[in-house]
């Protein structure tokens, strides 16, 4: 494997990558920061948890002008959450640094973006209609922008943002650099590369990587009226450290909050209907250990780089293939091992057939329909769940470091129970 020396990173950015404990660069930056380094336009086609953000970010950073004082690099995103967690890299790398970054998205003061824009930052990191606001407005200078790029490109594509991608390739230099990260890459972004990029490079990095070598999966057949004691039951035998539950739609998700939060377990809630600020607060208070669990919907599947996550749980199937990579790619991350554990009903099990097929993997299950399914159960098979297509059988680790998917005494409860957060 080549080094980040290898691919052209200086001393300084290794050096800062190594305080955040990142050593080996991934399959998308061995091949991403070499080209991006040479100016290439490109096209990089990965999953989530593959490290695609220092795989841009690294490069863009290294090739900054400290003689400019206004923005040289736009990093587009689909949601507000996504630009805050690139800020935080950014900001990060960029320390002790003559350079700085500024995240512009909706919901937060304009003047106060302004203000922050008027103080020579050469990052800028947000979405496009508030990107284009600021255009607009002539509270952010282009004439010096270098590079762009779009992240996330399929999601733009699903919030309905390719017309505002296109008045903003209007509005910015033609000659400049223009990078695409995408989990998938359907015709409408391959149109608009072909618009706006000059013999772009693609990259394709395999999806079925970021699922199997890091993550060990399970299954837990059961029934709808059973679903949350079988939940029950994988917390009380996993013991995790710190884990997100999805679920297939905000309903179903207060459904389960309300149900755990009477069981005393320690837990917060995620969705589209909550306001950014509660969103912030809660993902920021998820980060910091406060509370160990997190149940949401898919609007945390994408996007959310968040360390130490050691279980994800998927209390329904999702319904669309895609969606499982992402959410089991919360875990595992940045080579660190991880665990997912899928409660499939009857009704799911042609979708789940679906997308171990598709992924090309086949997943090992576990039987929890009935008590007497309960009692047979093999628990040797649920917490240590093997990829027979790569034929690996992981095990508790015996080093003297205790794991933390293993490191939590017990499922935490609360002591007490609490009224549940406003819907």
């Amino acid at each position: 494997m080549r080094t980040f020396y290898d691919l052209g990173i200086n001393t300084d950015n290794i050096d800062k990558l190594r305080n955040m404990y990142i050593t080996k660069p991934t399959k998308i930056q061995e091949q991403a920061i070499p080209l991006i380094l040479k100016g290439k336009d490109i096209i990089g086609k990965a999953q989530t948890g593959t490290g695609k953000t220092l795989a841009f970010v690294l490069p863009l950073i290294q090739m900054l002008d400290e003689n400019i004082s206004i923005p040289q690099v736009l990093i587009l995103t689909p949601t507000r959450e996504l630009a805050l967690q690139i800020t935080t890299v950014v900001e990060e790398l960029l320390k002790d640094s003559a350079f700085d970054v500024v995240s512009v998205y909706g919901g937060h003061d304009v003047e106060k973006q302004k203000n922050q824009l008027k103080n020579n930052a050469q990052f800028v990191v947000g979405t496009p209609g508030r990107i284009l606001d600021h255009i607009r407005e002539g509270s952010i200078n282009f004439k010096n922008l270098k590079h762009v790029v779009i992240d996330e490109a399929d999601q733009m594509m699903a919030f309905g943002f390719m017309e505002d991608l296109d008045l903003l390739f209007d509005k910015t230099p033609q000659k400049i650099q223009k990078m695409i990260f995408s989990a998938t890459i359907p015709d409408m972004i391959r149109k608009l590369a072909r618009k706006i990029m000059n013999n772009a490079i693609n990259i394709d990095i395999d999806p079925e990587s970021v699922v199997i070598d890091n993550i060990r999966q399970v299954v837990v057949r059961t029934t709808e009226e059973r679903r949350l004691q079988s939940l029950e039951m994988a917390l009380k035998e996993f013991k995790p450290f710190m884990a997100m539950i999805f679920c297939k739609s905000k309903e179903r998700a207060n459904e389960l909050y309300d149900n755990m939060v009477n069981l005393r377990y320690d837990v917060e809630i995620l969705h589209g209907d909550f306001s950014q600020n509660k969103r912030e607060n809660i993902m920021k208070r998820f980060r910091e250990l406060k509370f160990p669990f997190l149940v949401t919907t898919d609007i945390s599947a994408r996007g959310m780089d968040i360390d130490g996550i050691t279980h994800v749980f998927n209390y329904d199937i999702p319904r669309q293939i895609e969606y499982y990579i992402h959410r089991v790619g919360r875990t595992g991350r940045a080579g660190e091992k991880g665990i997912a554990v899928s409660f499939v009903a009857d009704k799911e099990v042609e979708q789940m057939k679906k997308i171990q097929k598709t992924v090309g993997i086949s997943i090992p299950e576990v039987y929890d329909r009935s008590s007497d399914e309960r009692k047979r159960m093999n628990i040797e098979t649920l917490l240590e769940g093997k990829v027979k297509t790569k034929e690996v059988r992981y095990r508790k680790t015996t080093k003297s470091k205790p794991s933390l998917v293993n490191a939590r005494k017990s499922g935490k409860k609360r002591t007490n129970p609490r009224k549940g957060s406003s819907k």
